[in-house]
């Protein structure tokens, strides 16, 4: 082979491996990188609580541990979902938290991260209870919990109860909330949820570090979780 040839040819390899890289359409990593990262957040307790104006919960923790891995200062945001997600889209924010789960359905307007957690929903149950479905059962659940849909299609009777800690009988929780409602898992699984973030669209040196962040930290979340619910 020429040199010449030799030389385009090694060009070209450079390019292709340069198509496998990401990159931001916005430079969002370059920026946040020392500077500030600005997060939105939807209070959503136990992943993101907003209380008193200060944030804390599993989330924030995971992303202050990403914002000190890149020497930046965290800005929270404090709006709507709603208007998170059109900021996000507008790239006013760098990534949105707050018990996001992968259906919902801003997902054609903002990037997702892989779930980072699965969330699984069953049916807790007092010690010495044995419930192998939920057919004609009655699950105490918390006011707004969508699982109460998929009660009512297993032809279960979900009731609201204002403190779970407080309901008898059955229960629909996740797993790790269990021990601290006094319940023991039936086996019963009723959904499982895939946490995730979100970024902007086309940003996906970012998005590939956030997620890096979140894999290496995901052992955490069951601990986080756990210490919320004492």
């Amino acid at each position: 082979m020429k040199a010449a040839s030799r030389l385009a040819f090694s060009l070209l390899a450079v390019a292709l491996l340069a198509c496998d890289v990401p990159r931001d359409a916005d430079g969002t990593l370059d920026r946040v990188r020392g500077h500030v990262m600005r997060v939105g957040v939807v209070n959503a307790p136990p992943w993101a609580v907003d209380s008193g104006g200060v944030i804390s919960g599993v989330e924030p923790s995971l992303v202050t541990a990403l914002a000190r891995e890149l020497g930046a200062q965290v800005q929270w945001v404090r709006r709507p979902a709603g208007e998170l997600m059109t900021a996000l889209h507008d790239r006013e924010l760098d990534l949105v938290i707050g018990g996001l789960t992968g259906g919902m359905p801003w997902a054609k307007e903002v990037a997702f991260s892989r779930a980072y957690y699965t969330d699984t929903i069953v049916v807790g149950v007092p010690a010495g209870t044995v419930m192998r479905e939920v057919r004609g059962q009655t699950v105490a659940i918390e006011d707004g919990d969508p699982v109460a849909a998929e009660l009512r299609k297993r032809n279960a009777m979900p009731v609201i109860a204002p403190d779970l800690a407080r309901a008898s009988g059955a229960v629909a929780a996740p797993m790790w909330r269990l021990a601290a409602l006094g319940r023991v898992n039936s086996g019963v699984v009723l959904q499982e949820q895939k946490h995730v973030m979100a970024v902007a669209p086309g940003e996906n040196a970012w998005l590939v570090r956030v997620e890096r962040s979140l894999r290496a930290r995901q052992g955490e979340v069951p601990r986080l979780l756990r210490e919320v619910a004492r």
